[in-house]
């Protein structure tokens, strides 16, 4: 099979928003669309965006057909490496972050911002805001801690190293300073996502972007909508901030063309 890749603007993911690589057969033939990041493949007829159910998908492509399209992309769109490289699936790419573990394997140094307290007064319970008991520094009793716990850890949905970059930018948007984070049935902010939030990498993982830490960025998600849709603004302070940590940085936010080569799909 014969494609060629294009990013057509205003062709977004009804799901999740992110840009589509638009494959294009020929003129003469149905345009099909995937999104990397959801794994779907979808019909676009010049004007609207349909998504390709699974028995239309079976009949009109093959399984491996389908598996091949991607494939017949040039090298240079094969993403390779580790972690947080994009991983070649049956019908896409899966995104996967790397753990604490290999973070600190491959970075040679831990990833700090494991406790974040977003509290105003230290004096006060970290989920009722009650003033703590004599001998306590966090929680006023332990179902609070129990609770805190619930919401932070085990309910939180997210993995453990963009959560570690949300405590360090303390759940703000880096851009526009929007309060990300979740709100208790006390009004308590807690370090949690309030659904509304991105991790953004300044160096794009398709251009041999890292997960280290100087290479991520908490922003809203209206924020990285408008960054991928190419807003001016939001374009010039994200590129901003990028250059700005390139200049520290760059060895360990970006691999060396000829390293991620080495690396391949392990």
């Amino acid at each position: 099979m014969s494609y060629k890749r294009v990013k057509m603007v205003g062709a977004n993911c009804p799901s999740c928003q992110k840009k589509l690589e638009i494959l294009l057969k020929d003129p003469s033939q149905e345009v099909l669309c995937v999104c990397f990041r959801c794994r779907e493949i979808y019909l676009f007829d010049g004007q609207a965006i349909q998504r390709m159910p699974a028995g239309k998908a079976a009949t009109k492509q093959e399984k491996n057909g389908l598996a091949g399209l991607v494939q017949a992309l040039p090298e240079k769109d094969h993403y390779k490496g580790r972690g947080s490289q994009l991983r070649q699936q049956a019908f896409g790419y899966q995104r996967s972050w790397l753990s604490l573990a290999e973070y600190e394997r491959q970075f040679g140094e831990e990833i700090g911002f494991n406790q974040c307290d977003l509290r105003d007064d230290t004096a006060s319970c970290k989920w009722c805001g009650q003033i703590l008991p004599k001998g306590r520094r966090s929680f006023c009793k332990d179902s609070c801690s129990r609770n805190y716990s619930k919401a932070t850890f085990t309910k939180r949905h997210m993995a453990s190293l963009p959560y570690r970059i949300a405590c360090r930018d303390r759940f703000f948007c880096q851009i526009s300073g929007a309060d990300l984070a979740q709100y208790n049935r006390h009004g308590i902010r807690i370090p949690a996502s309030n659904g509304d939030m991105a991790i953004h990498h300044l160096v794009y993982v398709s251009q041999n972007g890292t997960d280290y830490e100087q290479n991520l960025l908490t922003v809203s998600s209206e924020i990285h909508r408008a960054y991928h849709a190419g807003d001016a603004k939001t374009v010039a302070r994200v590129h901003e901030i990028r250059d700005q940590r390139l200049e520290k940085f760059a060895g360990r936010m970006q691999f060396a063309s000829s390293e991620k080569q080495d690396r391949g799909d392990e």
